[in-house]
């Protein structure tokens, strides 16, 4: 069975189709924990490459899916961890340029993407569709080819 996820780790404008989820009469629905873990990579990699501008819940979103602590991130970038803080607890406050650009090169690094390694091509870009929609059965179907 498939359902829609919406808003996934309070990215409220992410939607993700055709998850696969699991019928318990002990727990009742519920989907594999390592169909959430591709689900994190997938959206992570959405963010990274399709330039969305960085807010706070992003920055929030990459660094848990990476299991980095903000002391980790901020060494990373050369900030303290309290800077790091600082963007997530202002979850909807677009990230200075700078900083965006800087996060973004990080993220693609540690996720293993390759990307156009120029300031405007790592800035998000406002123009950005304004929800993230995937289909997890045609992540599968590049995971499997």
């Amino acid at each position: 069975m498939n359902r829609t996820l919406k808003g996934f780790m309070n990215l409220d404008y992410v939607e993700i189709h055709s998850v696969p989820y699991v019928e318990s009469s002990k727990y009742g629905r519920g989907t594999d924990a390592e169909v959430l873990k591709k689900i994190e990579r997938m959206i992570a990699t959405a963010l990274i490459t399709q330039r969305r501008p960085l807010r706070g819940a992003e920055v929030l979103f990459l660094r848990s899916v990476l299991g980095l602590s903000q002391k980790q991130v901020g060494a990373h970038l050369g900030y303290s961890d309290v800077a790091i803080l600082k963007w997530e607890r202002n979850k909807t406050r677009r990230l200075d340029p700078v900083n965006e650009v800087a996060f973004r090169a990080l993220m693609a690094g540690l996720f293993e993407i390759k990307l156009i390694a120029s300031f405007e091509s790592l800035l998000g870009d406002k123009k950005a569709p304004k929800k993230l929609v995937l289909d997890y059965n045609k992540m599968e179907q590049k995971i499997a080819a």
